[in-house]
């Protein structure tokens, strides 16, 4: 029994520096991952303290480029407002000027009917219709120029 005793120590022995030699080899291993990781840590640090720089950067120039956009734009506020004005102008203009153009086609309308009433038939009357003509002209063009005044 005491060689088999011998034996058993012998085998425990032996697996035990087996056990050892992987536990230092897995040791090993990880050291020199730990130390790729503290490297990468490292190089990240720097990495964020340049982008972080960058980005301070671009915010800055992001800022500017708001307040110059801001600038330009309330400077063509004028520029909408005028435009709006001669919107409503022209609205108002074309307004007026269809009313002048009823007013001459009923003027017109009736003058013929008073004819057509007045002889039974009706009789051209060029001149009448010219001189109305003429009058929703003058009258267009009075308006016009007080529309421009304003």
């Amino acid at each position: 029994m005491d060689i088999f005793i011998q034996i058993i120590i012998a085998v425990i022995t032996v697996a035990f520096v087996i056990l050892m030699f992987f536990l230092i080899q897995t040791i090993k291993a990880l050291t020199s991952t730990l130390n790729e990781v503290r490297n990468t840590v490292g190089e990240l640090r720097t990495d964020v303290s340049e982008i972080s720089g960058d980005v301070k950067e671009m915010i800055h120039n992001t800022t500017e480029m708001t307040l110059d956009v801001r600038t330009k734009l309330r400077s063509l506020d004028v520029v909408f407002a005028t435009v709006h004005d001669i919107g409503q102008t022209l609205h108002s203009f074309t307004g007026v000027m269809k009313e002048t153009a009823a007013g001459l086609v009923a003027t017109v309308k009736n003058k013929a009917q008073r004819e057509v009433y007045d002889s039974g038939t009706p009789r051209p009357s060029n001149g009448r219709i010219t001189s109305a003509i003429t009058d929703g002209i003058i009258s267009s063009l009075r308006i016009w120029r007080k529309l421009k005044q304003h």
